[in-house]
């Protein structure tokens, strides 16, 4: 991995934190309203289940580490996807009266929005480095 990479890996990674944050930060009165407490809690983690594993792809994906594009897409999208369904999985099993309302619809929320800014950076990256 070298230094512009790290960098590179280091600021989508900060990116990421940022628009999590900021969408953790939206919700939390429809949280609270919605769940109260624990529903503050409930989205808390479904950030972080999201957070977590985005802070892994985007890392791999700046440090090159498979070369062929494809197999790089299978393990980013693999590491994603186990994550969040490991989490589900475990959180259904420890609370099976959670609802869509209470936990997976922040799952879902957050994910989507973690997915559409890994690639937006994606697609910066790709084309900042066409450009040179």
């Amino acid at each position: 991995m070298t230094q512009n990479s790290r960098g590179a890996g280091i600021k989508s990674a900060l990116w990421l934190t940022f628009f999590v944050a900021l969408g953790w930060a939206l919700c939390f009165w429809p949280a609270r309203t919605l769940r109260g407490e624990a529903g503050v809690w409930w989205m808390s983690l479904a950030a972080i289940a999201v957070l977590v594993p985005g802070w892994i792809v985007v890392f791999l994906s700046s440090a090159a580490i498979l070369r062929n594009h494809l197999v790089a897409m299978l393990v980013q999208t693999m590491i994603r996807l186990f994550s969040v369904a490991g989490t589900s999985v475990a959180v259904k099993q420890l609370r099976p009266d959670l609802g869509i309302v209470d936990f997976f619809g922040w799952l879902i929320a957050f994910y989507l929005l973690a997915l559409a800014v890994e690639v937006t950076l994606l697609k910066r990256r790709i084309s900042a480095a066409s450009a040179k």
